[in-house]
């Protein structure tokens, strides 16, 4: 992963974890709060897709790395 990708999906993580408001509206539209709080738009194709992948994250218990899930789009 290229390490500026990294450190701004680092960043974005940290956002939402240290915010309980975010991590709220994060659980229930990942795809929206991803592009509030990093400021890109995230296509359609892909809201699907990281739907599915916060639920099996929230399901496991939230054991995944953050990081973990964010190179299954890279």
């Amino acid at each position: 992963m290229d390490p500026k990708m990294a450190e701004k999906a680092q960043e974005i993580v940290t956002k939402i974890q240290n915010d309980p408001a975010l991590l709220k509206e994060f659980e229930a539209a990942p795809a929206k709060t991803i592009e509030k709080v990093a400021g890109i738009n995230i296509p359609g194709f892909l809201e699907p897709k990281i739907e599915q992948i916060v639920k099996e994250q929230m399901k496991n218990g939230g054991n995944t790395d953050p990081m973990d899930i964010i190179k299954k789009f890279l």
